[in-house]
């Protein structure tokens, strides 16, 4: 693949995007600096007083959510060093895509998984709550077909429904 300095894993909400990001730290290439994962960005700038994102988005609402999230991602784009940041699952808007889809130093990965895999994934995690279950299974699939279509303009694809361990060793595999 191409030359990069950031890499954003984008993936429907339950895709795994976190757990893949905390699995590469370890084992990186040493010019990898960051690992961050932009919900926790902004839990950590704006969260204070909430116990986790889905009441902080009950708190302000969606749209100064996507803003606190668009501001993040710019923040964390202009960072010096190369890095990898796991994407909300609604960060990957037309927009966003439009303004940083085809640079050069940013590289998106798609961790892809099927509609039934995330319900049932999303549905287990006892961690935290998920503030799109609130949605419900009908509705939760429209907006993951909405948002496979900016997925799918994704070049570089990875099996999410995969074992971890296998995706860690082909994920930096791929920038050789």
């Amino acid at each position: 693949m191409a030359y990069c300095e950031k890499i954003l894993i984008a993936g429907f909400s339950g895709a795994g995007k976190t757990s893949l990001l905390q699995a590469l730290k370890p084992i990186a290439p040493d010019d990898f600096e960051h690992f961050d994962d932009l919900d926790r960005l902004i839990m950590k700038a704006h969260g204070k007083g909430h116990e986790n994102l889905a009441g902080l988005i009950e708190s302000v609402g969606w749209d100064k959510f996507r803003l606190w999230e668009r501001q993040a991602l710019e923040g964390w784009l202009k960072e010096d060093g190369k890095g990898v940041l796991a994407l909300g699952g609604g960060t990957l808007s037309p927009m966003v895509w439009e303004l940083f889809g085809k640079q050069r130093k940013i590289l998106f990965c798609h961790l892809d998984v099927d509609f039934e895999t995330l319900w049932k994934r999303l549905n287990l995690q006892a961690e935290e709550p998920r503030p799109l279950l609130s949605l419900g299974k009908i509705k939760l699939h429209q907006l993951f077909e909405e948002r496979h279509k900016i997925y799918s303009q994704i070049g570089w694809r990875l099996d999410g429904s995969r074992p971890l361990q296998d995706l860690t060793r082909e994920f930096f595999s791929n920038l050789k």
